[in-house]
């Protein structure tokens, strides 16, 4: 093949190679600009090193401040400081002493009257007072009074505690750690007035919700430690689901309430909207009533409360006559047929005295 046959290839290649050298004539310049650029940057900081702002960045007219610190010095001021105490106090002088005792003579007034008080020690320490399960019930220990309006002493002021816990922060306790101890420390907060009413019952609630029946014994002792309609109430609501050996002890604490000092917190009770907690209360009144017209008196634990908890007189059930006869109207049949029992036997009883 010749030459003359090759034109084309021959041309195409002869116009790559010029292009190729035009271009690299081209890109020449900028590629000598970039490197050149690059080789005058220091890497100490990210900064130029020929530009108007390396000024910026110069700290040639600027003045250092150096601060010298003895790393000794605390240390001698310390020992110094030390010697300082360990001497002895200068003696102070027989007459200055003598001439201090007069003036404090002189600024007393000899007329002044004064008041001498006598401290009290405090009371033995107190614990639960329960049958054998939280403490023997021994004069050491504090009883707690029932929750009625009628012959209740007066609670005596005490100073706020500033480490006292809140309520939340009693039920998280209680719901965390629900102990003996725990439930002593929450029994002599609430009879000293630094737990109120409702977190005191919504721990109640919770022990006696527990699956575990230490927890729920635990509920038992807090509401045998206070007599009151809501203790009786919250005890009627959570009877079955107790286990069947402290089923016996709850009944015999709600048996205690048929007495006369405790009446008026079983009418209380019988006006409750909670229709457990009013059979509970009439079936008790029933009981109640026919064992003070034998004249069998109810047991009754008065350690845990003031006044009379063991007379249980006819004369008192008078005053459930006309609550029975409001209940007697009522819609539910198991409480109306009590409301009538009881109505019926009150009514006969109080005729004949």
């Amino acid at each position: 093949m010749s030459f003359t046959d090759r034109k084309i290839e021959i041309s195409i290649l002869g116009l790559s190679a010029l292009m190729v050298v035009g271009l690299g004539y081209l890109v020449k310049e900028p590629v000598k600009t970039a490197v050149a650029e690059v080789q005058e940057l220091i890497y100490e900081m990210p900064r130029p090193k020929n530009s108007f702002l390396a000024a910026l960045f110069d700290l040639g007219d600027r003045e250092v401040s150096r601060k010298y610190v003895n790393p000794f010095a605390k240390k001698k001021e310390e020992a110094k400081k030390t010697a300082e105490a360990k001497k002895p106090a200068a003696p102070v002088a027989p007459k200055a002493v003598a001439q201090k005792k007069n003036e404090t003579k002189k600024s007393e007034d000899p007329n002044k009257k004064k008041v001498e008080v006598q401290i009290v020690g405090e009371d033995p320490g107190t614990t639960l007072t329960d049958d054998g399960f939280m403490g023997d019930g021994g004069p050491s220990q504090k009883p707690f009074s029932d929750v009625a309006g009628n012959g209740s002493e007066k609670t005596q002021q005490q100073q706020p505690d500033k480490n006292a816990l809140s309520g939340t922060q009693w039920k998280a306790l209680m719901r965390a750690q629900p102990t003996k101890e725990n439930l002593t420390k929450l029994l002599q907060a609430y009879d000293s007035k630094e737990v109120d009413d409702q977190t005191f019952y919504e721990i109640v609630t919770d022990l006696f919700s527990s699956n575990r029946g230490e927890t729920q014994a635990l509920g038992l002792v807090a509401v045998k430690s206070v007599y009151s309609a809501k203790s009786f109430a919250v005890t009627a609501q959570y009877y079955d689901q107790l286990p069947t050996d402290m089923q016996q002890q709850a009944q015999t604490y709600l048996m205690s309430y048929a007495v006369t000092a405790r009446l008026p917190m079983l009418v209380s009770a019988l006006q409750s909207s909670n229709a457990v907690v009013v059979e509970t209360a009439a079936q008790v009144v029933i009981e109640g009533h026919t064992k003070a017209k034998d004249g069998v008196s109810t047991p009754a634990d008065p350690r845990n409360s003031r006044g009379d908890v063991t007379t249980n007189a006819i004369a008192g059930y008078s005053k459930f006559i006309p609550v029975f006869q409001q209940l007697a109207q009522s819609s539910d049949p198991t409480i109306k047929n009590l409301a009538n029992t009881a109505l019926s036997q009150i009514q006969t009883t109080v005729a004949a005295l």
